[in-house]
């Protein structure tokens, strides 16, 4: 019997319940591959897309993560778009292209015809015409390709040496055979006497040109570029606020009327606003809750709403919600007046949220989201950017990845809860253990009955 209880006490404490299990990653529902503005960037930053905030599964966002092309996770980190990880890159490099200087008197350059890579980014140049080879590199191409932001301007910074003086003619083009004239004459030099030196390193150009070249006006020498980089438009970076515009329904709760409004996603909600061509003026408060058994939550007013039409229309400000940003599914609007006969539109500000990765694993990478199971892990990225940044310059930021169109993984179905598996190893194990308890209980009841009388 003693063998038994230490054979059954053995099993349990072995037994899967013992011991804690690692959670499987699970499959999710959506995956939006990735396109990286450059390479090597050691880090990156991803702005999350209404797509994304109405697939994800939970008001933390959880499950949103990214993936190399092996599916495993790398090191990721959701961030507001205020804090400072997560502040986007004024300058980025791009890659760039020595090209065949024109015979003189030629007019335009010789044909470019090129090898692409992933998202069009070119991977090898090849010229016919033009130049003998060792005059290549005076004309030169810049692959902007992998950047979806305005661009302001290319930086070049060449090795420092002898004074310089080159002029060009700057040109963009969509597809390596049409180019258009951006800049007729633009002129780099550095120039230097006694102690004073005078550096011009940099060409205005336009946005919506995915490649620039530069066409050499003078027999100057070829600049021994180490670098170029694009200076992005900085009122474009400034991020603007998404709104999510819902329609209600009016409801009596109570004895109070109001409209009930349903969100489709996890916005991080932060402003209100009521839009409707003839809505009364007035005075209206908004609760939330995330779902039907949770109590309504005060998040803004009461605060007076009016559009007034004429020479100069004018109308209320939107409003903040008194409690920060709330993810929030359902929204009621109330009115300390007459409701109107039809539901205003309530329109939910919410400013995206960013998504820093680092570039580990294989590229190419890929946001996943929508999963009822899988939890990304915790990473301490704040120190890991700061650590970039002291390799990289102070001014360095995470480069622009940005979300390609979505593809369904496992939809819906991962979005359901797994079903709690069931421990039959412990159930045996527990069944053993009241089987020798009972067992026990009858031997000794056995023993006492078999005693002899005194």
């Amino acid at each position: 019997m003693r063998m038994f209880l230490l054979t059954a006490l053995v099993l349990l404490a072995t037994s899967p319940t013992a011991s804690a299990q690692p959670k499987p990653e699970g499959a999710y529902a959506k995956r939006w591959p990735l396109a990286l503005s450059a390479e090597r960037a050691g880090a990156y930053r991803v702005e999350l897309d209404r797509s994304v905030y109405a697939t994800t599964a939970w008001p933390d966002l959880r499950d949103v993560n990214v993936l190399d092309a092996q599916g495993k996770p790398v090191a990721a980190a959701l961030f507001g778009p205020e804090q400072p990880t997560a502040l986007p890159a004024r300058r980025i490099v791009v890659p760039w292209f020595p090209l065949p200087t024109p015979a003189p008197g030629a007019g335009e350059p010789s044909s470019v015809s090129a090898q692409f890579g992933e998202h069009g980014r070119i991977v090898r140049i090849e010229a016919s015409g033009g130049a003998p080879a060792a005059d290549t590199g005076r004309a030169f191409l810049v692959d902007l390709s992998g950047i979806r932001d305005n661009p302001e301007a290319l930086e070049i910074t060449w090795d420092p040496g002898e004074p310089r003086e080159a002029r060009f003619r700057v040109e963009g083009s969509h597809d390596l055979q049409t180019w258009d004239v951006m800049e007729s004459r633009v002129t780099l030099m550095e120039l230097q006497r006694g102690t004073q030196r005078l550096l011009h390193d940099e060409a205005p150009i336009r946005a919506g040109f995915r490649y620039v070249r530069f066409v050499p006006l003078d027999a100057a020498a070829a600049l021994p570029i180490r670098e170029i980089r694009v200076r992005l438009d900085a009122v474009h970076l400034q991020q603007t606020v998404a709104w999510s515009e819902l329609q209600g329904r009016r409801v009596s709760e109570q004895g109070i009327d109001g409209f009930v409004y349903r969100s489709d996603g996890r916005y991080p909600i932060a402003l209100v606003d009521l839009a409707m061509d003839d809505f009364a003026v007035g005075e209206w408060t908004l609760e939330s809750r995330d779902a039907d058994d949770t109590p309504w939550r005060l998040r803004a007013g009461p605060w007076v709403a009016y559009r007034v039409d004429g020479d100069s229309p004018s109308a209320s400000p939107d409003q903040p919600l008194s409690s920060g940003a709330v993810r929030d599914r359902e929204w009621r609007l109330r009115s300390r007046g007459p409701l109107p006969d039809q539901a205003p539109t309530l329109r939910l500000g919410y400013r995206p949220e960013v998504m820093v990765f680092l570039a580990q694993g294989t590229p190419p990478y890929a946001l996943v989201a929508g999963s009822a199971a899988a939890r990304r892990a915790s990473v301490p990225m704040p120190e890991l950017v700061d650590a970039l940044r002291r390799d990289r310059g102070e001014d360095w930021q995470p480069a622009p990845a940005y979300l390609s169109p979505a593809a369904a993984l496992a939809g819906d179905a991962a979005l359901v809860p797994p079903p709690t598996p069931r421990d039959w190893k412990a159930w045996l194990l527990w069944g053993l253990l009241l089987l020798g308890a009972v067992l026990v209980a009858a031997f000794a009841f056995s023993l006492l009955r078999s005693r002899p009388a005194a």
